[in-house]
């Protein structure tokens, strides 16, 4: 008898069978590969490796951004620096308050658009109120103060202009007339002309002190002068 299609030798179905019986699984006709990759293990070793260093380098890198962005900060932290002292004289051995000697505080570095007259700040001509040559060196951070009847004075310097300002520090006496031995010094007299002209004028023939001090605190005392 014939046979049926199913039947014939090297049928589909015959082949699929045989397929199922090599492969071990009736469910799948085709066997299932799975490869795999084998790194050595230095390589992994070497990646960690390198990845640790690579976020050590950022971490100190941000840290030194860190270090220089709160130093800026820092530097730029503004703050009122106040000048505080007296001013005393001697006459026959009684130590007096010098009341009226003028305190000025130059800012090293700084110049107006104009030189001032000096007879504006001059003991006998002192005018603390509407006074364009005082009103110049406060807009520069410095100011220019007379001793009340203590001797005593005590000025605020402008936050504005940040810390550690320098400046030149001149006291010129009101009671006491300068001495024949007394001269200023050629940097003494480039540091006043900066701001007035003529600088005689600005001492008027009285006995004076010159000194250099750096704003950097909320308060500066100075020592008691004694002409």
């Amino acid at each position: 008898m014939p046979r049926s299609v199913d039947q014939q030798p090297g049928s589909i179905n015959d082949l699929l069978e045989s397929s199922r019986a090599a492969s071990g699984s009736p469910s799948s006709p085709f066997k299932s590969w799975r490869e795999s990759i084998r790194v050595p293990r230095w390589v992994v070793y070497c990646q960690a490796a390198l990845l640790g260093l690579i976020a050590t380098t950022f971490f100190i890198f941000g840290m030194m951004v860190g270090s220089l962005t709160s130093g800026d900060a820092a530097n730029d932290t503004i703050f009122d620096s106040r000048v505080a002292g007296s001013v005393a004289f001697r006459d026959e051995g009684d130590l007096k308050a010098d009341e009226g000697a003028v305190v000025f505080l130059l800012p090293q570095g700084k110049k107006p658009d104009e030189r001032s007259p000096g007879a504006l700040v001059s003991p006998a001509n002192f005018k603390a109120l509407d006074n364009a040559a005082i009103d110049r060196i406060h807009e520069l951070g410095g100011a220019v103060v007379r001793a009340d009847e203590n001797g005593q004075f005590d000025v605020l310097v402008d936050a504005t202009y940040g810390n550690g300002l320098k400046y030149h520090v001149l006291i010129v006496s009101k009671s006491v007339a300068r001495k024949d031995t007394d001269s200023m010094s050629k940097e003494q007299i480039a540091a006043i002309a900066t701001f007035f002209m003529p600088v005689e004028q600005v001492t008027d023939d009285r006995s004076y002190h010159w000194m250099e001090i750096t704003a950097n605190g909320e308060r500066v005392d100075l020592p008691e002068i004694e002409f």
